[in-house]
């Protein structure tokens, strides 16, 4: 997404789907508002309009707006962006790979993915990046390692972007999208990454946070940030069960993967599971693996919070690990016996890569066909997710 910002203007800046890795396949790089202050303007809804037309056109396959010049209004002047010159979709792509950690609060966002009528992660990303490199959207081709789904935050986001000019300043140019990004969002770092890194497939796990609030009351201040439940809960009773999803499992009923979506691998390795008790009645939940089902996390912690207050019995896990993909999750729509916790909790906290992807001039696939830039000509199974 591309937008104008009068240069004038003195800018003050103030959350699984996991697809079945052998049935789908995609290309590397395919893709599916700077809230800033100016008196008592607030740009971010100046720009809401043109972002929601973008994000239309876009999900509807019409050319993308993109930006002419950043100084001919509030709004700018737009144009129809045509499809690339060359063959296929490298011709469009940017010459060079990079990657930014991001972090955001995903609060006022309806998730990470482009939204025809509603505000983005992506959206707003996309924005930022095609102010500040005067480039458009067919060639940075943003992807993130997660889609976050609506109301959940991020800590460690990790969005791939690319660029025809081959040395970006790294710290520059995330203090750059910083002053144009809305302040619940922020680059942490940025970094040129191998040619044929691919911000999904390079993955080697990703950790979920869920923060839950156990206080009689509430803490008022971190109220977007945690679930409360006010009964108390029987720690040990979590730990047992959480030990129950370490390891390679099924865990088709701990998702809601409908029938359509049921072809998608259900097979997941958590690597480590955890329960953090932080003070004052506020706990953490960690869950890193390889992959994860949609809403898995909130399943999980939902599952873990039921068998807390005692509303389900310890072995519920292990029974529903063994029922596995043989049944519609929620045996077709019937109440589970606990309640899915809610996305506000939950945090996209870290995502690990293979070694050397901060390496420009190594191949990570050395044995798969490149182009003379060193990007892949093969496709790739992708493992994306929502939560």
């Amino acid at each position: 997404m591309c937008r104008a910002v009068p240069s004038s203007v003195h800018l003050v800046s103030s959350e699984d789907e996991g697809i079945d890795i052998s049935a789908e396949t995609r290309s590397i790089g395919h893709s599916d508002e700077a809230s800033t202050s100016l008196g008592t303007l607030d740009i971010r809804q100046s720009f809401s309009p043109m972002a929601s037309e973008h994000d239309r056109r876009i999900l509807e396959g019409l050319p993308p707006l993109s930006l002419v010049s950043q100084n001919q209004g509030l709004h700018g002047v737009l144009r129809q962006a045509g499809p690339g010159s060359g063959p296929g979709y490298l011709s469009e792509l940017g010459a060079h790979s990079y990657r930014m950690t991001i972090s955001y609060e995903g609060t006022e966002y309806r998730g990470w993915q482009l939204q025809p009528d509603f505000p983005s992660i992506q959206g707003s990303v996309e924005h930022a990046l095609c102010t500040a490199l005067r480039e458009p959207r067919e060639k940075l081709k943003v992807q993130a390692a997660g889609r976050t789904d609506r109301g959940v935050h991020a800590i460690g986001q990790v969005v791939q972007f690319y660029s025809d000019n081959s040395g970006l300043d790294g710290p520059g140019l995330a203090y750059k999208l910083n002053r144009l990004l809305p302040p619940d969002i922020r680059v942490v770092s940025l970094n040129k990454t191998a040619p044929d890194f691919i911000v999904t497939i390079s993955a080697v796990s990703k950790t979920y946070h869920y923060y839950v609030d156990n206080a009689p009351e509430h803490n008022p201040i971190m109220r977007r940030f945690r679930m409360h439940v006010a009964k108390p809960l029987d720690l040990d009773a979590m730990r047992e069960s959480m030990q129950l999803i370490q390891g390679t499992h099924d865990f088709t009923q701990f998702s809601n993967n409908a029938e359509s979506g049921r072809k998608r691998n259900p097979i997941k390795t958590m690597h480590r599971v955890d329960l953090v008790e932080l003070g004052d009645g506020n706990l953490r939940f960690e869950f890193e693996g390889s992959g994860f089902l949609y809403k898995m996390v909130r399943h999980l912690t939902g599952v873990m919070l039921a068998i807390g207050s005692h509303s389900l019995p310890p072995d519920y896990v292990r029974r529903q690990l063994e029922v596995g993909r043989k049944q519609t999750p929620g045996a077709g729509g019937k109440y589970r016996g606990y309640k899915v916790a809610l996305s506000k909790g939950l945090f996209l906290a870290n995502v690990r890569y293979i070694p050397g992807v901060d390496d420009p001039d190594r191949l990570l696939y050395p044995d798969m066909a490149h182009d003379s830039l060193g990007r892949l000509l093969d496709f790739l199974p992708v493992e994306n997710e929502e939560e």
